[in-house]
């Protein structure tokens, strides 16, 4: 089989002792293609640099929501310990602009209004959230790469945004917003990235059931959504959402796998 992860975070810390191992599993495994997601201008950098190394991993040049911010609201933490660093995202759009060939998508970008809930100024960093995330949109329609979208605590917005700005190539990676969302989401035409962690999580076991085959990928947001509690995932996990989705769907896992694959030639360019 075919497998594909399309979203996944291999530069950081809990993979530097074992990468080649881990992609090694994933290769034996089946996959043929890993997106790994940058967040910032070090993350891309490391993740074009993993890339030359290893041919199946292709980057995706990113800007989360919350790295996008602390140049202007330096108290702004994540919801994990790490070291967020000030960066102008206009100056990095430029660096992806120049390097655009190299990666397969933008990405990880969107909204996450879960980790400033307790801000003071709330309603300003909600709106700058918004502000940067339309200018990534359209900058991601100028250079014609299909965007990979967090939306965490602001699913609505992320989808009245991306619809506002007319955006078409899109992955919704780890979606948890309702069924209503959903079924807009699938209407649009939009894809549905979905993790291992489907084997604990009945939210994205109902999701895959709604949702057409020929509009879901998998994904494992490596190190997180593990498909067992307390566990590193890895590109390899994705065989475990393939064989969820096969059970949910009554089809054969290589059924699905095929025709995950060919949803990721039709979004991505990768060879």
């Amino acid at each position: 089989m075919k497998l594909v992860d399309v979203h996944c975070h291999l530069e950081g810390e809990r993979f530097e002792k074992d990468i080649n191992e881990v992609i090694k599993r994933a290769e034996d495994a089946g996959a043929v293609l890993i997106v790994n997601s940058g967040v910032n201008p070090e993350t891309n950098r490391l993740a074009l640099n993993l890339s030359k190394e290893n041919k199946i991993v292709k980057p995706s040049f990113g800007i989360y929501p919350i790295d996008a911010l602390i140049h202007k609201f330096k108290d702004l933490k994540d919801d994990y310990p790490r070291e967020i660093v000030e960066f102008d995202y206009k100056e990095e759009l430029k660096w992806i602009e120049k390097n655009k060939e190299s990666c397969v998508a933008i990405g990880e970008v969107g909204l996450d209004f879960k980790v400033i809930e307790k801000c003071k100024n709330l309603e300003e960093v909600k709106k700058e959230q918004i502000k940067i995330f339309e200018d990534i949109i359209e900058f991601a329609k100028k250079i014609g790469k299909p965007l990979v979208v967090h939306s965490r605590g602001a699913e609505l917005e992320v989808v009245e945004t991306l619809e506002k700005h007319g955006a078409k190539n899109v992955i919704i990676h780890s979606f948890n917003g309702n069924k209503k969302l959903i079924k807009r989401i699938f209407e649009n035409g939009w894809y549905f990235s979905v993790p291992a962690v489907i084997t604990r999580l009945l939210h994205f076991q109902m999701l895959v059931e709604m949702v057409d085959l020929k509009q879901l990928l998998t994904e494992t947001d490596a190190p997180y959504l593990a498909p067992v509690a307390g566990e590193r995932s890895e590109p390899k996990d994705v065989a475990v959402t393939i064989r969820e989705i096969a059970k949910i769907k009554k089809l054969t896992e290589k059924e699905v796998a095929e025709q995950i694959y060919e949803n990721a030639k039709r979004i991505f360019i990768f060879s």
